[in-house]
């Protein structure tokens, strides 16, 4: 089985253990410095005024996993030991036991670059500099675990009957809702849900609140939410109602499949000839230096970072970001359709736009077409 690497965003291998902060002795170690540095003080040194854990999200959220170990497929635990000083500022970073000169360069950069954003340890009261060891896993993680949670449609090789034009069809025809005309609402509607290992569709509903505009004679207004609520409504029962699909196989037996993402559009002027965007295709885009080279998502989760005032305002959860990767492969048209909190908006729109585009786009009978994704990022302080 092919491996994928679980890093940065997705990082929930990449841990940092608190109870090697530090020695348990209070002696001062030998320095080359005026000031002593201890390894064991009565006020321990806090990064952002936070516990370990503010530690733990920075240094997930800003460690890339070389390109050459992701290639070779080398893992495991690097321990760096470093100097907080006096200041708050890190120094003296090293090694102190490596796994591969690239993992060893990359813990010891994250390390030696962190912001002096440290409350220096005390003792006696007094700021003193203190020494701390800190081991970081860049480890692997079987795909098929990473990338349940977030399938597309095409991940697990669901298929809906007719084709991805079929189903483009199927989602233009959605009934639009008397009450919703008539106030003239339109906008998308995001419908997560899941297959089970039939193909039928169930636990349908809506991604995020509707929010759409109400066109009129004057500026365009947002929705009311009774009406917003009732093209949920309806987007959510035209998905429940889908034909049976091909379901997904796993070793010749049909499995399952979840977290399908599909948006619904209420538009009072549909345009026939508007351009086919597909929500999957025979072929997907394909992506350098990843495992599995179909995989955005685990581009996205090493390209975005946490910002800092996210970190101490203590903002996470899943960001969803919607994109199209055209003919040519190029990633465009990013928007967020479930969000969190601006900084983290930002951070994601930031990674989408940052992206180099696929070696091969995606192909439809042969033909280059467009295909969009649903994705989500997730930020999470351990």
């Amino acid at each position: 089985m092919q491996n994928a690497y679980c890093l940065a965003i997705a990082g929930a291998l990449l841990t940092i253990t608190p109870s090697l902060f530090a020695q348990s002795t209070p002696s001062p170690v030998a320095t080359t410095t005026a000031s002593p540095v201890y390894t064991y003080v009565e006020q321990m040194p806090s990064f952002r005024g936070g516990g370990t854990d503010s530690v733990m999200a920075y240094i997930r959220h800003n460690t890339r996993y070389p390109a050459e170990a992701l290639q070779t497929g080398v893992a495991g635990r690097v321990f760096v030991s470093f100097v907080v000083n006096a200041q708050g500022q890190v120094e003296q970073a090293q090694v102190l036991k490596g796994v591969h000169p690239a993992l060893d360069q990359e813990a010891l950069r994250v390390i030696s670059t962190m912001p002096a954003a440290w409350q220096p340890g005390k003792k006696q009261g007094q700021p003193v500099s203190v020494a701390l060891t800190m081991p970081i896993n860049f480890a692997m993680q079987s795909q098929s675990k990473l990338l349940a949670p977030y399938a597309n449609t095409n991940a697990g090789g669901a298929k809906y009957p007719g084709g991805p034009d079929a189903l483009l069809a199927y989602l233009a025809s959605a009934p639009y809702p008397e009450a919703a005309h008539a106030a003239q609402a339109e906008g998308r509607v995001f419908i997560k849900f899941k297959l089970d290992e039939t193909g039928k569709v169930i636990e349908a509903k809506p991604l995020t609140a509707f929010e759409g505009t109400q066109q009129g004679k004057s500026k365009p207004r947002t929705i009311n939410k009774q009406v917003g609520s009732t093209l949920e409504q309806a987007a959510t029962q035209w998905i429940s109602a889908m034909p049976t699909w091909q379901p997904a196989s796993k070793n010749g037996a049909p499995v399952a499949s979840s977290a399908i993402i599909l948006p619904v559009t209420f538009s009072l002027t549909p345009s026939a000839s508007a351009e086919k965007v597909y929500p999957y295709a025979d072929q997907m885009p394909v992506f350098k230096t990843l495992a599995d080279p179909t995989d955005i998502l685990t581009k996205l989760q090493r390209a975005a970072r946490y910002p800092p005032m996210a970190l101490r305002n203590k903002m996470q959860g899943n960001v969803y970001v919607y994109f199209e990767v055209n003919e040519a492969g190029a990633l465009e048209k990013p928007e967020i359709v479930s969000s969190v909190g601006r900084e983290l908006d930002d951070a994601v729109l930031a990674a989408v736009r940052s992206q180099q585009p696929a070696v091969a786009p995606a192909k439809q009978e042969g033909k280059p077409v467009k295909v969009f994704y649903i994705v989500p990022l997730s930020f999470h302080i351990m």
